[in-house]
């Protein structure tokens, strides 16, 4: 459509116009360039300029909802949590075109970018800390889950071919924005927040957001020592851990990054709103069913339902075929689903997960049993489990600790990190990606391709970048694949070399 000029108009009705404009020229200058032009032009109803708290629950909802989307759809099937059956099952066979969650970050990044702008410009450091924790976590998820990403130069005013960032950069600059979060965010200050959604504007639980984000990106990071400039792995753990006051992090279940949903809209459980069918054609895994009927967990009822037809558990294979998975085991009555009230039926049954105390455990355990701090390995991973279950409102079943595949392997670091890494796949169960990012780093569970898999039986390490940037910002992408590699699902990051 062309655009709209005075060209367009007849000869009288342009000489009309310039008629009407010279009046209120005139009329404006006699006025003395009175203010009361700028009152008439101005709405009292909408305000200029969007203030941080109109911001930020819809920054953490529509992420945070990304976040349980991508779950459910992509992490539960990789990690096999989940497997899916019926039809449409080509995400479980790792047919992953098309997938992934470039558009909707970047979408709430913009709204973060104004978020901790306008922050700024009104010298609230408090905001400022929170839009930054925010950020840090979207950003992660991107580069963890793509690689190379528009970082340093997006979402900046009028650039809209923003250059690809290595993840070393990507990396250093998160840890130095948590960091400086940690720093900014000062509970008692005078200046509490408005519109959280997610802490109810609790800021020492953002402050222990900030610090223990930093302990899961330093832990991504545990083969990659001395490869960021100025970034000592080991010793910035050591600091945090050993700092509680300046650096807090999680301590309990109550620090948890997790939205409360509630029972109705906009914020409810974003599967609620899907349809019953749909919903159905996720089961549980066989792997992780399998896992936890052998522990006799007592997180097996909470992640699934019994089979329909069964008093028992029955996990599906990932990815069968269409007619292979609506076979299996008698059919799917005799298949166990998802648990249908917790994940589907409730509108606020489920919370959308971020980061648990739990996982701040066993990373504590890790890194203990690596030797970056002096915290006892075992302690922390018995407290680890112990967390996750309370989560979900278990208690810990007599026994338990001393089982095998459960027992802590003292004496022997390499059994003991898997084992911390295993009890921690299945305390990541709905946590966005993180489950795959962190088997990436330590496959941890040893799990099998899916079984009828279309990637030549390899595990995807990665999401594509949309085709939408070969064509908008192509020169950047170019660059970025030529880097990185090629744009497909087994490309290997930076954070996956050895």
């Amino acid at each position: 459509m062309p655009r709209f000029s005075t060209n367009m108009l007849s000869s009288s009705l342009r000489t009309g116009l310039l008629a009407v404009v010279t009046a209120v020229a005139v009329l404006f200058a006699a006025s003395g360039c009175d203010s009361r032009f700028e009152d008439v032009n101005s709405n009292p109803n909408e305000p200029e300029q969007v203030s941080p708290n109109l911001l930020l629950p819809n920054v953490i909802r529509s992420s945070v909802n990304t976040s349980v989307n991508t779950a459910h759809t992509t992490g539960n099937l990789v990690l096999q949590y989940a497997s899916k059956v019926s039809f449409a099952t080509e995400i479980d066979r790792y047919n992953w075109a098309g997938l992934g969650y470039w558009e909707a970050y970047y979408d709430d990044l913009r709204n973060v970018s104004d978020m901790i702008r306008v922050a700024r410009e009104q010298g609230n450091p408090n905001y400022e800390g929170v839009g930054l924790v925010m950020k840090s976590w979207i950003f992660s998820m991107l580069t963890n889950a793509y690689g190379r990403i528009p970082y340093s130069e997006a979402n900046t005013q009028g650039e809209n071919t923003p250059a690809y960032d290595p993840q070393p950069v990507v990396y250093d600059s998160l840890l130095a924005d948590l960091e400086r979060a940690n720093s900014l965010i000062e509970p008692g200050n005078g200046q509490d927040i408005r519109g959280d959604i997610l802490y109810e504007g609790d800021l020492l639980k953002w402050k222990k957001l900030a610090n223990s984000l930093r302990l899961r990106l330093l832990m991504r990071l545990s083969e990659k020592q001395g490869a960021i400039d100025g970034v000592n792995v080991q010793q910035q753990f050591r600091t945090i851990v050993n700092d509680p006051g300046q650096y807090p992090v999680f301590e309990g279940n109550d620090d948890n990054a997790a939205l409360q949903y509630l029972d109705s809209r906009p914020n409810e459980w974003p599967r609620h709103t899907s349809r019953a069918g749909t919903f159905r054609t996720y089961r549980m895994s066989q792997t992780l069913t399998d896992t936890l009927k052998a522990y006799d967990d007592p997180r097996l009822p909470v992640f699934g339902d019994r089979a329909d037809s069964l008093d028992t558990f029955v996990g599906v294979p990932n990815g069968l075929t269409d007619d292979a998975s609506n076979e299996f085991n008698g059919g799917r009555a005799f298949q166990s689903s998802l648990n249908t009230t917790r994940y589907f039926e409730e509108p606020n049954a489920a919370e959308g997960l971020i980061m648990t105390h739990a996982e701040v455990l066993f990373l504590r355990a890790e890194a203990a049993e690596r030797g970056w701090t002096g915290e006892d390995a075992e302690t922390l991973y018995e407290n680890g489990i112990e967390a996750s279950m309370d989560q979900y409102g278990q208690s810990m079943p007599d026994g338990y600790l001393d089982q095998p595949g459960v027992e802590y392997p003292t004496g022997n670091p390499q059994a003991a990190i898997d084992r911390i890494n295993k009890q921690k796949w299945i305390a990541l169960f709905y946590t966005g990606l993180e489950g795959w990012f962190n088997w990436r780093r330590t496959g941890v569970p040893d799990i099998e391709p899916s079984v009828d898999n279309v990637n030549g039986d390899e595990i995807p390490v990665r999401f594509r970048y949309p085709e939408s940037e070969q064509s908008l910002n192509a020169e950047n992408y170019d660059e970025a694949v030529q880097r990185q590699g090629a744009n497909n699902i087994n490309t290997t990051m930076w954070l996956l070399e050895e």
